[in-house]
């Protein structure tokens, strides 16, 4: 499979870097305007003019995009049309409109098309997917996650659209066929730009799981951290922890003691702990199931359905 990768910076470089070392892949080239980026790239790499330049190229096949949100409709469109297979980071798009215009051209190419939500092939979400369906802590009812950090603050989207994209889509995955009842929301423009810098977000879904999401991009430290609560205990996932996931099995305290008439609390025995211990990148991950998704002619997990459900509940949440 012959790649093409349009943008080279925060993100993008990654891709670059996996498609010089995954079996079965060949980097032709790529299109990117941060020069630094490309430094001690092997000559052999071909730099494209243009975006257009790259898409046209009939020795690429595989189109990766990882540039700023408002372009990435156009992008993604065009090299749909010219016959390519599309992985392109998220969010898919900047409005629900754009998405639906990407959805429409993925349809009629015939093409494969991923959206890069990583986390859903991040090896510890998929654990816990594994402990979820099998009832390890029971029916999960709440989730509390956080998404904070110090930028980079985009100029294109808001905060919530740029960052809650994670947290919804391992929600997407986790619960499959998971409907939103109700959406609010409270959304605050601290820089005045127009644009959402801090959102919180109460979801509940028709599966009995209400989630509460907290983002903001002006933090001075990095969290992201997502709380489980089910039935028969807790799941946390933080990857900044040195156990990214732990699993504590324990039921809901049984109700008033008696003696003290207080709640019993919860007696968390390490022995009913799980944290499992994983290696592989995440990326890497994505990349591959792209290349398999290919050769396969099969739905990726994050294709274009899985997109339009992320997209619809952003747009619900940032239109208020």
């Amino acid at each position: 499979l012959r790649f093409g990768v349009i943008g080279v910076g925060y993100f993008g470089r990654h891709y670059v870097r996996l498609l010089q070392e995954i079996e079965g892949a060949e980097l032709v080239g790529i299109f990117t305007q941060s020069e630094k980026e490309v430094e001690g790239l092997s000559s052999q790499i071909r730099r494209y003019a243009s975006a257009d330049d790259l898409i046209a190229d009939p020795l690429i096949n595989c189109v990766v995009i990882a540039t700023p949100v408002s372009t990435h409709a156009d992008l993604a469109i065009a090299a749909l049309e010219r016959g390519k297979h599309v992985l392109l980071e998220k969010p898919i798009a900047g409005s629900l409109k754009d998405a639906e215009r990407i959805a429409q051209t993925v349809r009629a190419s015939g093409r494969t098309f991923m959206i890069g939500h990583q986390y859903c092939y991040n090896d510890y979400i998929r654990q816990l997917k594994k402990e979820i369906e099998n009832q390890t802590i029971g029916q999960i009812t709440y989730l509390f996650a956080q998404h904070l950090y110090a930028g980079p603050v985009r100029l294109d989207i808001g905060c919530f659209w740029e960052t809650a994209t994670h947290e919804l889509a391992i929600i997407d995955y986790l619960f499959p066929e998971i409907k939103p009842k109700a959406v609010s929301s409270q959304i605050l423009d601290i820089s005045g730009s127009g644009r959402d810098d801090a959102t919180t977000a109460l979801i509940s879904f028709d599966n009995g799981l209400t989630a509460t999401i907290v983002t903001s991009w002006f933090a001075p430290q990095k969290v992201r951290r997502m709380l489980f609560t089910g039935t028969n205990g807790m799941a946390v996932f933080d990857e900044k922890e040195e156990h990214p996931l732990v699993v504590t099995k324990y039921p809901y305290p049984a109700g008033e003691s008696p003696e003290t008439h207080t709640s019993h609390f919860f007696d968390m025995n390490s022995a009913e702990r799980i944290a499992p211990v994983v290696r592989t990148e995440p990326l890497r991950n994505q990349v591959m199931h792209f290349m398999e998704c290919i050769r396969e002619k099969k739905e990726p997990l994050t294709g274009i359905d899985h997109a339009l459900r992320v997209t619809r509940l952003l747009d619900m949440v940032v239109s208020g």
